[in-house]
This record gives structure tokens, sequence and C-alpha cells, in this order.
């Protein structure tokens, strides 16, 4: 009898573990396969280069994708995909589940693209490129970042650029009245094929920012520059002549006019403020322009940079040559005729450019 008992007695063990057993493992194919962690129709994540399996799963967690960590990290385990994560943007279909985020990391992820911004281009044409790439239009990026040679404090028709990059190093001396115009860095740069003009125009920023390290920073200071005034020369500079050796040269001469309230008489920023396009000669209209950007008629700096300049140009207007030039003209052929005198100058000018 007592042996009948215990018999029963594991028998009913038995199929409690048993019971407890499949309730466990429904439970777990449940989570795996069923339980949706948000419900949505996708969602996106972005794995970090680096980013190691339990970090990518605790953010998951965190941010919603999965519903747990652990079973997260074993079943990538089970399914050999642990080793296999790669950085990138993935997108999770509903159901939003663990399976359906394991199978999006062994997807290639959102597609990319290229584009390459050209060194002294101007916002405008930046703004044209990515709108013939199907980016967005034209005027919702430079309501973003700024329309070109527009003072904004006196400008309210037009309203005012976003300001979003207050916190950016790079822009500390930019004046809140002038666009963005300068400080979007010229290269050639991978997107996701849904990028937000945002993005885009962040990753701009951040790349200028990060080209500016603490040795320049330093040295702008002690020239008792700032970084504005730096980025404005460095865009005419971009704008006028090609060459390293050329643009440091130029640099220091459009310094020591800046510093002796001299005019510039740049072509580039007038033909910038007259919105054109090509070559940057000039007709005596254009010089004739009321614009602040026109630097034939005021002293002194423009208001704002006047293209997107290399890092090249940069650091030439960090670190010009010095030279006893006055004056420079660029032929047709892009080689530079220095003068040291006004009717040298006229001469090189009705020789080369006439």
């Amino acid at each position: 009898m007592y042996r009948d008992k215990l018999m029963s007695l594991y028998k009913i063990i038995s199929l409690i573990l048993i019971l407890c057993a499949a309730a466990g493992g429904w439970f777990v194919i449940s989570e795996i396969y069923t339980a949706e962690a948000q419900d949505i129709d996708a969602v996106q994540f972005e794995i970090k280069k680096g980013e190691t399996v339990a970090a990518l799963a605790e953010r998951l967690e965190q941010e919603q994708v999965i519903r747990s960590a652990r079973l997260f990290k074993k079943y990538l385990v089970w399914k050999s995909l642990d080793k296999a994560v790669k950085a990138g943007k993935f997108e999770v279909k509903r159901p939003i589940t663990i399976a359906r985020a394991a199978e999006a990391l062994a997807s290639p992820g959102l597609s990319e693209r290229t584009i390459t911004i050209i060194p002294g281009w101007t916002i405008r044409d930046i703004a044209q490129y990515l709108e013939r790439e199907g980016i967005a239009p034209a005027e919702e990026i430079t309501e973003l970042v700024g329309w070109p040679a527009v003072n904004y404090k006196i400008a309210n028709d037009i309203g005012k650029p976003t300001e979003i990059y207050n916190n950016v190093s790079v822009l500390r001396d930019k004046p809140r009245f002038v666009s963005l115009e300068g400080y979007l860095a010229p290269d050639t740069y991978r997107i996701y094929n849904d990028a937000t003009i945002k993005d885009i125009i962040d990753k701009l920023i951040n790349e200028r920012d990060k080209q500016f390290t603490v040795r320049m920073y330093e040295d702008i200071k002690k020239a008792e520059r700032n970084v504005h005034e730096v980025m404005t020369i460095a865009s005419i500079v971009e704008r006028e002549v090609r060459g390293a050796e050329d643009k440091k040269k130029a640099a220091d001469i459009f310094w020591r006019r800046y510093d002796l309230n001299w005019a510039l008489q740049a072509d580039s920023t007038v033909h910038y403020a007259a919105g054109k396009i090509g070559d940057v000669f000039t007709t005596k209209e254009d010089r004739d322009s009321l614009s602040a950007w026109n630097t034939y008629r005021y002293p002194g700096l423009p208001p704002s940079p006047i293209s997107n300049p290399s890092l090249e140009s940069i650091m030439a207007a960090i670190y010009p040559e010095k030279n006893g030039y006055w004056y420079f003209a660029t032929t047709f052929d892009g080689e530079v005729k220095y003068a040291k005198t006004l009717e040298e100058h006229n001469r090189n000018v009705q020789k080369y450019l006439r």
C-alpha cells in the first residue's frame, strides 16, 4: 500500500514537472516568437560601431524593441547570430518580437547612399544638389540652415533659420542673425536612405566641428581673431584662388587689408551677394550693390562666410604666409598674379583679364 502511494506521488510530481517544463517552454517560445514589445507597424534601431551584444540587448530592451535582453542574448547564441552583429541601422516590422529583431540583425540593414559636398559650394548649391538627389526640397534646407547673403536682423519677411546648434564649439562665434554658411563641411558622406535633412546637416556640422583642434583654437586666439572671422576669410580664399600656397598668400593679403579697415574688393563676395553661379567675375552693376556682402562698397569682412571652405582653406586663414603684396588677380586658367601697387595690379588686370 505504501509503495503504491509512493508511485502515485512520483507520477504526480513527474506530471507537475512536465507541466512546468511545458509551461516554461511555452512561455519562452511565446516571448521569442509572439510577444510584441510594441504594438506598432515598424521600429528602427541602430547598432553603433564596437557595441557589444550585451550592451545592445540592454539598450534594445530600454528602447522597447525587445521585451527581454536576457532571452534575446540567448536566442542570438542559439541561432549563431551573436558573432555576426554589425554596425548599421535596422528595421523590425510587425510583429515586434525577439525573433523578428534577431532576423533584422541578419539582414543587410537599411540601405545607404553616398553624397558629396564640394569645397566652395554655398548653401544654395548644397540645397539644389540635395533636391536633385531627391533628399529634400531646396527651400526646406534653406529654412533649416538659413538663406545665403541674408541679415536676419532686418530681413524678417523670409523668416529665420532654426537655432538648433547652439552648443557646437565651432559655432560659438557665429552671429545668430546669419545663416550656417561656411560651417557645412565639404566631404563625401555615407547616409541612410531614410535620413532626414536634419540628419544630414547634423553630419556636416559635426564634421566641421571635428576639424578644429585645441591647437587651432589656441592659435586663432593668439592671432587675436575669432573662428567666425577665420571661416569668413577661408570662404573667400576658397572662391578666389586654387592651391595651398596661393591660399596662404591670399589669406595674408586679406587679413592685412582687414586690419587696416580697407575694402577687401573680393569679386567672390559680390558674386555671392548677387546669387550668381559659376565663375566669380562680376560686373560694375554687381559691384555697386548695396548688399552688406559687397566688399567693394564696404570695408572689413562681410557678415558671414560666402562658401563652405575646405580644411586646406581654413588652415590657410589660420596660418597665412607673410608677403609684401597688396593685390592679386586670378586669371581665367587659375594662375594668380600678385602686385605690390595699384598700378601694377591694374596692369595685370588689363593684361590677363580683359
